[in-house]
């Protein structure tokens, strides 16, 4: 006898007819597509915030750079000050002028009876050379160390050997005779060196410039040893 089922359709359980509708498969493709865009604008989302937030960061990082390096502008300034006062003082002291080797080595050379009323030394923008008269006085400007002596001798004998001896001068490279004569005035009319000094009396009178090398001012003498002739040292 067939066995007759009682229950309602709406009752029954679902059996499968083995016949698939072709809708399920399109809702199911919709489905996966719209899960790859929902990842998709996740993931891209995340990248943005993550960029956004290095890029704060950066600008933080700069700008707390900028306050620092705001901060440590003075201190370079200062660093730059100091800098250029240690080069001047260093420039200063190569061009300098050894007074002591300088006043040693003359007292040294000059001859007996000669005595000086003026010495004075420059580094640079001295005068290479005078020429005087009762009317004019020239002079050419300089770029080498000069010496400038202003002095009496008893004859123009002596001034032409001071002239000479004063070539034993350590690092001299030119001795140049300004003015020599027994009506010369030292430090008036025929000296140039200004300033006074009296004259000398019944003695000649000498205005000499002697020309020093570059190379023997302040710390440029390149270790040249000063004759012992001349009292050695440096």
């Amino acid at each position: 006898m067939r066995p007759v089922n009682l229950l309602p359709q709406s009752a029954r359980p679902y059996v499968a007819s083995g016949k698939a509708g072709g809708g399920s498969y399109v809702v199911i493709g919709v489905l996966a597509a719209l899960v790859l865009m929902v990842a998709g604008y996740v993931l891209t989302s995340n990248k943005i915030t993550s960029h956004k937030n290095q890029i704060s960061q950066a600008q933080q990082e700069t700008q707390a750079a900028q306050a620092k390096s705001a901060g440590l502008e003075k201190f370079a300034q200062f660093g730059q000050v100091a800098a250029a006062r240690v080069s001047s003082v260093a420039t200063l002291a190569v061009n300098r002028i050894d007074y002591e080797r300088l006043l040693r080595e003359t007292a040294r050379v000059l001859p007996d009876g000669v005595w000086l009323t003026s010495l004075d030394a420059e580094a640079t923008g001295g005068t290479s050379g005078s020429s005087s008269s009762s009317s004019s006085t020239s002079t050419t400007a300089s770029t080498t160390p000069t010496v400038h002596l202003i002095g009496c001798a008893p004859s123009q004998r002596s001034v032409a050997t001071t002239l000479v001896r004063l070539r034993a001068i350590h690092g001299q490279d030119e001795v140049n005779l300004n003015d020599s004569g027994k009506a010369l005035s030292i430090g008036g009319q025929g000296g140039s060196a200004g300033g006074g000094g009296g004259d000398c009396g019944t003695n000649f009178g000498f205005d000499i410039l002697v020309n020093l090398d570059n190379q023997v001012t302040g710390f440029g003498d390149q270790g040249q040893k000063v004759p012992s002739s001349l009292g050695g040292g440096s």
